[in-house]
C-alpha cells in the first residue's frame, strides 16, 4: 500500500475516493458525522455486517472515544487503480474536533508523510489558525510535505470575510514558517458563477508545498 495521507476537516470531498484508488491510505478528520455517513453512502461500498454507512475503527487509548470515534468506509476500484490489482485501501474517518488533536493524540494516530489541505485552513476562524498550524504540525512527520490551497478574495456581500477566508503568502509563512519549508507552486483565478453570486469581484487560488523541517 501506499503512502498515508491526512486530509484534515475533510467533509464528503471526492479527493479521498481519487487518493484512495491511486493506492494512499487515506485519514479524513471532520466533526460532523452527517459528512462522514454521506461520503460512505455516495461512495463507499455497503458492508451487510456493518450496522450502518460505516465500519467501526478502534483507535488507540490516546484518543478519548467520548471525544473521537473511528470510522472505515471501503472505496469500489475505478479508472484511478490504472494497472494496480489490489482494491483501494479503506477511508478512514476520525470522527471529532480536529483543533482537539494535541501531540498525544498525534503522537498515536502516528505522524503522516502527506497532507492535503484544500478547504481546510482557509475554513477556520483566523483567530484558530496558529492552533490549527500548529495541529498540524504535530500530525506531520519530519520531512512531511502538505499540498496547501489558500484563496485571496475582497470578500463577499454583506462584508462578510468568508469562509472561506484570505490567507496570503505572508499569512502562511507567519503561522507555518517555524515548522515548515514554504514554496509556492501555482496560483489561478478561480471567480466563478456562485462565488460572483455571493459577492465576489476577485477569487485567486494558489498551491503551496509545505515540507516539514
Amino acid at each position: 500500500m501506499g503512502p498515508r495521507i491526512l486530509v484534515p476537516l475533510c467533509g464528503k470531498t471526492v479527493d479521498m475516493v481519487y487518493l484512495a484508488r491511486l493506492g494512499y491510505r487515506v485519514v479524513g478528520v471532520d466533526g460532523v458525522r452527517k459528512a462522514i455517513e454521506d461520503f460512505a453512502k455516495d461512495f463507499g461500498l455497503k458492508v451487510p455486517t456493518a450496522k450502518g454507512p460505516t465500519m467501526h475503527v478502534n483507535f488507540p487509548p490516546e484518543l478519548d472515544p467520548s471525544r473521537f470515534r473511528g470510522h472505515a468506509v471501503l472505496i469500489p476500484a475505478g479508472p484511478e487503480d490504472g494497472s494496480r490489482h489490489e482494491p483501494p485501501p479503506p477511508v478512514i474517518f476520525v470522527e471529532g474536533d480536529f483543533l482537539g488533536l494535541g501531540p498525544e493524540q498525534a503522537k498515536a494516530l502516528v505522524p503522516f508523510e502527506a497532507a492535503f489541505d484544500r478547504g481546510g485552513f482557509v475554513a477556520v476562524e483566523p483567530s484558530d489558525r496558529q492552533l490549527y498550524a500548529d495541529t498540524l504540525g504535530h500530525l506531520m512527520a519530519p520531512g512531511g510535505r502538505i499540498l496547501l490551497v489558500a484563496v485571496e478574495h475582497d470578500g463577499f456581500a454583506g462584508g462578510k470575510r468568508g469562509p472561506p477566508y484570505q490567507v496570503t503568502a505572508e499569512e502562511l509563512q507567519k503561522y507555518f514558517g517555524g515548522r515548515f519549508a514554504l514554496k509556492r507552486l501555482g496560483s489561478a483565478d478561480a471567480l466563478d458563477e456562485a462565488l460572483r453570486a455571493r459577492g465576489a469581484t476577485r477569487f485567486m487560488e494558489s498551491v503551496y508545498l509545505l515540507t516539514k523541517k
